[in-house]
């Protein structure tokens, strides 16, 4: 089996180059990281204090550039009326970026505030066309999902990789149901592919233990790895994040990190579409 894939957020130059110095397998250029590293939390990247794209663009350059041969992705928020999303893939390209993670996600909200944002347009559809269009110019397209529908759709189109998406970290979704049954009902309903985990009550390598442990064994195989955001720019003072990212792999592969140290080649990716023999 392959070992599974590190992804992790920010919008800093300086923690970027750690990051790749650390081995991880994708760095993503997240708007919501200009918050998190002003001590603010993660949900200020769903309020309309900045256009989203906006930050996203001006983050790139510097985590670009300290990334070095670490691929970087770049967040894009699908619905925005003022830098359409065929605009923003041309910038990311510009830039560097070789793919694309859709967020901010209208995923995220429920009950009205979510029924409108679908009636007008502004939906999960938005986010879906983002991947299909990012693919169609052979960039990668992870996508955030949260749900079976969601998944489905997201592999519909030929997303790179699944997110599922267990709510802002250190605040999980419906607790009418556990981390696993959610886990359960994705990978049901795309049977062929893998899934990585975000959010939720994912705050820690033990927590990931914790949720993986809860799954059956053909179930927990199919977990191709983790994006880190906060889980990874909250860190403990003094703890580098080489030791942060040894732990989280140590938690996905238990029985392969010594095998596979963070310097090792990232596991294959989804092909684009026009690569795939279908």
């Amino acid at each position: 089996m392959s070992p599974s894939m590190l992804l992790a957020a920010t919008a800093d130059g300086a923690f970027a180059g750690d990051l790749a110095a650390a081995g991880v397998d994708r760095i993503v250029a997240y708007h919501s990281s200009v918050y998190r590293q002003r001590g603010l939390p993660s949900v200020a990247g769903l309020l309309p204090w900045a256009s989203a794209n906006e930050q996203t663009l001006g983050a790139l350059p510097s985590v670009v550039a300290a990334a070095g041969s670490v691929p970087v992705v770049a967040t894009v928020c699908a619905n925005d009326g003022l830098l359409p999303a065929d605009d923003m893939l041309d910038r990311i390209i510009a830039l560097g970026a070789v793919g694309v993670l859709n967020a901010p996600t209208v995923g995220l909200f429920t009950g009205p505030v979510r029924a409108v944002l679908e009636e007008s347009g502004l939906g999960l559809r938005t986010e879906i066309d983002l991947l299909a269009a990012a693919r169609a110019r052979g960039l990668e397209a992870w996508a955030y999902v949260f749900d079976p529908a969601s998944a489905v759709a997201a592999h519909e189109v030929g997303a790179t990789g699944l997110v599922l998406h267990l709510g802002i970290t250190g605040h999980p979704g419906d607790p009418s149901r556990t981390a696993a049954d959610v886990v359960a009902g994705v990978l049901a309903a795309v049977p062929s592919t893998g899934v990585l985990l975000h959010g939720g009550n994912l705050r820690g390598p033990d927590d990931l233990v914790d949720l993986l442990t809860a799954l059956p064994g053909a179930e927990r195989a199919r977990i191709t790895g983790f994006f880190g955001a906060s889980a990874f720019e909250s860190r403990p003072p003094g703890v580098d994040v080489g030791t942060v990212l040894t732990a989280w792999r140590t938690a996905l592969d238990p029985d392969d990190s010594a095998e596979h140290p963070p310097t090792r080649t990232p596991p294959p990716v989804r092909p684009a579409p026009d690569q795939e023999t279908r």
